[in-house]
């Protein structure tokens, strides 16, 4: 019965990593930023483009990154100036400045690298296209928090919808993402109100809408999942992008067979050495 329940809590798992990785903020990342295509390719004549971009592999921790990220800005660079390029360049920010903490980059690095990649975008400009300007003076630390809300902001209906479809029930793991979510909201909202840190108040020129009134806390009862809701799709993942669900079928028949014998083989185990 235990292998029963463990394959069940891995259906589970499995959906609501799907479900987070469904919403608005994480579609945008991956459709707009990581790219196979070279949109470099049509600036490479540029005079500063190989200089700028070469500056990135004085940093032993972002080189392995750093054509994935110029790719990202080179793509961005072909959007028209406007709206479109403001919102591409913030989203692009989060991204960029995610793929740097995910390199595990150094606390003084952080900000430099930031700087480097405004100035590649500023190489890329031609008139009346986008050009990004990106907020520098950060921590990793304030950058993370940053993050954390302007992807809650962006997902916020999107969450909300589906907590009022389950009656605002969840299991523990969705709960803590929820939690964690409100908590770096109302440090960076209260922070908003006293005008206390810049950081503050980039990321509310960032999501301004998020900041005109304080959003209501997303609450959620936990509720174990029973086996059939575990067993499938509890949550709204109609706009995922299919290469990017994880699909419990894709467990081979041995590994599912593992998941049921292995704690009887356990069992058996044990008792064998009682016995002896």
């Amino acid at each position: 019965m235990s292998g029963v329940l463990q394959v069940h809590k891995l259906n589970c798992d499995l959906y609501i990593e799907n479900f987070i990785q469904s919403l608005p903020s994480n579609r945008y990342y991956r459709q707009n930023n990581e790219l196979k295509d070279n949109y470099c390719s049509w600036f490479e004549e540029k005079s500063e483009f190989s200089g700028t971009r070469s500056k990135l592999s004085n940093y032993v921790k972002v080189k392995n990154v750093a054509d994935k990220l110029t790719r990202a800005l080179c793509s961005v660079a072909f959007t028209n100036k406007g709206d479109e390029c403001k919102e591409k360049c913030h989203n692009l920010y989060y991204w960029l400045g995610n793929e740097l903490l995910l390199s595990d980059i150094e606390e003084k690095s952080f900000s430099d690298v930031i700087g480097i990649l405004e100035n590649f975008s500023n190489v890329l400009y031609e008139s009346g296209k986008c050009k990004c300007t990106f907020f520098k003076n950060v921590t990793k630390e304030n950058f993370a928090k940053m993050k954390i809300v302007y992807d809650y902001c962006k997902d916020y209906e999107e969450i909300e919808k589906t907590l009022e479809l389950h009656k605002k029930t969840c299991d523990s793991k969705f709960n803590d993402y929820i939690v964690k979510a409100n908590s770096a909201y109302n440090e960076i909202y209260n922070c908003t109100e006293k005008y206390s840190d810049t950081y503050c108040m980039q990321l509310k020129t960032h999501v301004p809408s998020c900041f005109v009134k304080k959003l209501s806390a997303l609450k959620c009862t936990i509720n174990d999942l029973t086996a059939d809701e575990q067993g499938s799709s509890y949550y709204d993942t109609t706009h995922i992008d299919q290469e990017y669900v994880i699909n419990p079928s894709a467990f081979s028949s041995s590994q599912i067979f593992l998941f049921f014998v292995l704690p009887f083989i356990g069992i058996f185990f044990i008792g064998f050495l009682l016995y002896k």
